[in-house]
């Protein structure tokens, strides 16, 4: 287990014991001053508005109130694409985990493999990578002068960038990060800032009872009563296999899974939702192996990997294409033993959900609905 998934079991309460009931309280210690430095700046910017830098476009930000997995990058692909196939030209600026300035991180090398390279007969996407995001979106204006607007990933608690519109993703299963801000639950900033939010996306949605949707919308209320709330699911769409890029259709059914005994391994923030999904579809169900978020995978790791499958039985290793961003560049991974199979997930929305966030997006950038 690594050390994330420790520290999530400690925070949830999951894990019991003397030393983690110690640990819980040496962590809500610490909360206390973390709250507070938060719900300062918070305050500052709400004071003087003039302290958030401004790009010449529209800035849409898509973001989380919690650490770790709620399912961002299905969401800005979906987003970014469909906003792309109407004509738009979409910038997107992302902080890059561990990616120097100017180069791409692990999600917006797949965001943009995934993409088609950006760029169709309708429109094109063009994606940056800085902290200083406003530097970002002033390089992309460079590079495509014509972008009609700008997403902004993983953006809610960066206020120093305007935006003119905040979409804040909740993870439907667990949207309040255990109930605590950090380090003593995954709270980014406290539930309070969801008053700034203007439409807020429900993800995973259908791995939650309605009784406990209920209870989550009537805690958004509670702090923003207008706020539109969509909810959305990850559907599996297919598998793509080793040879096949990632802007390309899935080239194996779903139903191909069921024949086999399949291991899954990822490197993500909350693996748990990947693991459900590979479990359901497998006809046998081999394990899985968990790696710490962004894993810089190595062809040590890909045999251990090969190693493991074989003593579980398995017939295919099932990954992530997040994941696969950085195990295609090792030698021979695409010629392994047992293949490795990456699970093609894309966003779905419930009701009216995709036409509200596209109509959103839309009047941002100055255009009607088509």
């Amino acid at each position: 287990m690594s050390f994330e998934h420790s520290i999530q079991r400690l925070m949830s309460g999951q894990a019991k014991g003397l030393f983690p009931s110690l640990g819980r309280s040496a962590l809500a210690c610490i909360e206390p001053l973390y709250r507070f430095e938060v719900n300062r700046r918070n305050r500052r910017f709400d004071r003087d508005a003039s302290r958030a830098r401004k790009l010449p476009k529209p800035v849409i930000s898509v973001g989380n109130l919690t650490t770790g997995g709620t399912g961002k990058t299905p969401v800005i692909r979906w987003l970014a694409g469909a906003l792309r196939d109407r004509g738009l030209n979409v910038g997107i600026l992302a902080r890059g985990y561990k990616a120097e300035p100017g180069t791409l991180g692990d999600e917006q090398r797949m965001l943009l493999a995934m993409l088609g390279g950006g760029t169709t007969t309708a429109g094109r996407v063009v994606i940056e990578c800085d902290p200083d995001r406003h530097a970002a979106g002033l390089r992309a204006l460079e590079r495509e002068p014509a972008i009609d607007l700008f997403l902004l990933d993983d953006g809610f608690q960066h206020r120093r960038l305007h935006r003119d519109l905040d979409i804040v993703l909740l993870h439907a299963p667990e949207p309040f990060g255990y109930g605590h801000v950090l380090p003593r639950g995954l709270l980014r900033e406290p539930i309070t800032g969801l008053k700034r939010a203007g439409i807020v996306i429900l993800t995973s949605a259908d791995a939650a009872t309605p009784e406990s949707r209920a209870t989550t919308i009537a805690e958004i209320r509670q702090h923003n009563a207008g706020v539109q709330v969509v909810f959305e699911r990850h559907e599996p769409t297919g598998l793509r296999s080793a040879g096949t890029p990632s802007d390309q259709p899935a080239d194996v059914p779903l139903s191909a899974l069921r024949e086999k005994s399949a291991m899954c391994f990822s490197g993500l923030g909350s693996p748990g939702g990947f693991e459900r999904q590979i479990r359901s579809l497998a006809g046998k169900y081999a394990g899985e192996h968990r790696f710490p978020d962004h894993h810089a995978y190595t062809a040590d790791d890909v045999r251990m990997l090969q190693a493991s499958g074989e003593s579980a039985g398995a017939e295919v290793l099932v990954t992530t294409e997040k994941d696969w961003v950085k195990l295609a560049a090792i030698d021979g991974v695409a010629d392994a033993k047992i293949p490795i199979w990456r699970l093609d997930v894309e966003a779905r929305f419930e009701g009216d959900g995709a036409g509200i966030l596209l109509a959103a997006a839309m009047a941002r950038a100055g255009r009607g609905c088509t």
